[in-house]
């Protein structure tokens, strides 16, 4: 396992090329693990034996377990705001149907792209089900960006919403596709045996497009911009 430097001795300098691939070694294992069992749950050692570094090293690089569940916030926030088929300044140029389309689309991209990407949702929702002080406090710093871009689709299709009842649909909207990201494998096996993969995509977003328009359009009359 690669050793851990003394903190505090190139305090001054840019992180080494070294000390950057740990980083990367330990948020890539902690995707990993916290995807898998969630803040909580996720075992440090696990962490630091899959990323072949020493224990020490999740303190030297991030302060903690913590500071690596925030760096792995981060990178999900990160890796789902790449998805480019909807953005705030977006919202009104589409009609209600496709709106949601869209967003749901950009929502549940990675069930079409496999594993590798589908666990970068799975540690947001994990993040949904059991919130902790990490993600409460990143969610003040920089708002997760699909919660953000469902607020505005929830105020656009419902004017004069009051802000409960927009943080509500916004939950609502957001866990129609978690619900798919988190528990995909649940959803595949029968009873359900729902197809999750990238030919059956078009379909479910689709059918939740639907669905969601018929709720929104059940509680306050859907504007037509």
């Amino acid at each position: 396992m690669s050793d851990v430097a003394t903190p505090g001795i190139h305090a001054h300098r840019a992180p080494s090329r070294q000390a950057e691939a740990t980083r990367r070694a330990l948020v890539a294992a902690g995707i990993d693990a916290f995807a898998e069992h969630g803040f909580e749950a996720a075992s440090v050692r696990d962490i630091t034996a899959k990323a072949e570094v020493n224990q020490g090293a999740i303190t030297y690089h991030f302060g903690g377990k913590e500071g690596l569940y925030r760096a792995v916030l981060e990178a999900v926030r990160d890796k789902v705001a790449e998805q480019p088929l909807l953005d705030a300044s977006g919202v009104g140029r589409h009609p209600p149907d496709e709106l949601l389309r869209r967003f749901l689309r950009q929502m549940l991209a990675p069930l079409a792209e496999g594993p590798a990407d589908r666990r970068h949702l799975r540690v947001f929702a994990w993040e949904q089900l059991r919130p902790t002080a990490v993600g409460r406090r990143l969610t003040e710093d920089t708002p997760f960006p699909p919660a953000v871009l469902a607020g505005h689709i929830v105020r656009h299709l419902r004017p004069g919403a009051s802000d409960p009842e927009v943080a509500i649909a916004v939950a609502w909207m957001v866990g129609q596709a978690v619900t798919f990201l988190r528990d995909a494998d649940y959803w595949s096996r029968p009873p359900f045996s729902v197809a999750l993969d990238a030919a059956s995509l078009d379909g479910i977003v689709a059918t939740l497009a639907r669905l969601c328009l018929g709720g929104l359009a059940g509680a306050v009359h859907l504007t037509e911009n």
